[in-house]
């Protein structure tokens, strides 16, 4: 399922890939990526969303690395469902500025 909207942009930042054992004793390995802060407003306040921008879509890394922090923008997200857990993974995104 895919979804849209309203965030202030506020940065993206490079994660570098490792691992860490988990609870269960296991190493878990993961890869590099990027993490994206917005500002969501609601009517019950303004919350910071971060979501990870996968290393493999450089397209939407580069417009976001772009923006100046504060832009108002509308990003695109896919929604994942999964047994027992949903994933939001942002997509593409639309400035204010190229409306």
């Amino acid at each position: 399922m895919r979804s849209q909207g309203k965030f202030v942009f506020k940065g993206i930042e490079k994660r570098d890939g490792g691992e860490f054992t988990d609870a269960q004793g296991r190493n878990v390995k993961y890869d590099e990526s990027y993490q994206l802060k917005l500002d969501e407003k609601t009517e019950k306040g303004i919350y910071e969303r971060r979501l990870k921008v996968s290393k493999d879509n450089m397209l939407l890394v580069q417009k976001l690395e772009k923006l100046e922090c504060y832009t108002e923008i509308e990003l695109i997200c896919d929604i994942n469902f999964y047994g027992n857990r949903i994933t939001v993974v942002p997509v593409d995104l639309v400035s204010s500025n190229n409306k």
